[in-house]
């Protein structure tokens, strides 16, 4: 995990420290009485180039689980598009509006430019009435992991799970409503995505922003079958949040998950150590003790 490339992408965040707002992956922005949910995310040149169509899908996706991961529900997407040719812009364009269709946000304009080195970024708005931040993690709540496990593993130096294949359209469009109804009702008070570092490094950077420590138990992880435990570790899902909930609550949170038939577990709890340790087998190993170096440097606003 420490090695791993999508960790290792985010020690560079340093640079934006004095622009990141809460250290979230979503900005919130207050309007007409209620909140507007804005976000972007630029796709790795190396996808854009070879697989134009999983990049256009990819830059939905990841747009649409940021705004999600706030507890907000997402409105509509602009793209910037750089291709070096109408076909490759063509195929683009396609997974854009496939992966918009299947999750429900409207693609609604954009930028293209024609004839350069290929390159992507998409931006996305939407509602939200209770935020979820990853910073209100406090020790003593419970570590809550949320999966969609249908779909299927595209191996690679971050293995990337999708379901965009292998799940009901309608399911996908609705699976974030678990992350609404368990803000809004209360039952979680902090949560974040699961991206490129993987579970256990989108944790670490919840516990950054937080000010505190965890220990998750590898063993009570939901995983897809035929997927070995290092690499599901390691893996960037479609589908899939660390959440914090108070302990009586924890019940009620996953049951908001199982519902829409998403896998949701008790998998550890937060604690104030600030080092992140994982467990299995009855050995427990500390994997970063941010006391002793921080993973990004962010800080919450």
């Amino acid at each position: 995990m420490r090695a791993g490339p999508g960790l290792g992408a985010k020690a560079d965040l340093d640079l934006v420290a004095g622009l990141a707002g809460t250290g979230d992956d979503a900005a919130l922005v207050r309007h007409h009485g209620g909140l507007l949910v804005l976000c972007a995310e630029a796709i790795h040149p190396d996808l854009v180039a070879d697989d134009p169509f999983a990049a256009g899908a990819a830059a939905v996706n990841a747009n649409v689980a940021d705004v999600r991961a706030m507890g907000g529900r997402p409105l509509a997407l602009v793209d910037t598009l750089v291709s070096p040719d109408r076909e490759h812009a063509a195929r683009v364009l396609e997974g854009l509006r496939w992966a918009a269709g299947l999750l429900g946000v409207a693609v609604v304009g954009g930028h293209l430019t024609l004839g350069a080195r290929a390159a992507l970024s998409a931006a996305c708005t939407g509602t939200v009435r209770v935020p979820l931040h990853a910073a209100s993690a406090r020790p003593g709540d419970a570590l809550l992991v949320a999966f969609s496990l249908d779909g299927r593993l595209r191996p690679g130096p971050v293995p990337i799970f999708t379901s965009l294949r292998d799940r009901a359209p309608a399911r996908l469009r609705s699976d974030g409503e678990a992350l609404v109804e368990v803000a809004e009702r209360g039952l979680c008070h902090a949560a974040r995505d699961v991206s490129m570092p993987g579970l256990a490094g989108s944790l670490l950077q919840l516990l950054e922003l937080a000010g505190c420590g965890a220990t998750l138990d590898l063993e009570r992880v939901p995983r897809p079958a035929g997927v070995e435990p290092a690499t599901w570790l390691l893996a960037f899902p479609s589908f899939g949040f660390v959440l914090a909930a108070q302990p009586q609550d924890a019940a009620r949170a996953i049951a908001a998950f199982h519902r829409r038939d998403l896998a949701c577990a008790l998998c550890g709890t937060f604690d104030a150590t600030r080092a992140l340790r994982v467990a299995a087998g009855g050995e427990t190993v500390t994997v970063w003790d941010l006391a002793g170096g921080p993973v990004t440097g962010l800080r919450p606003g």
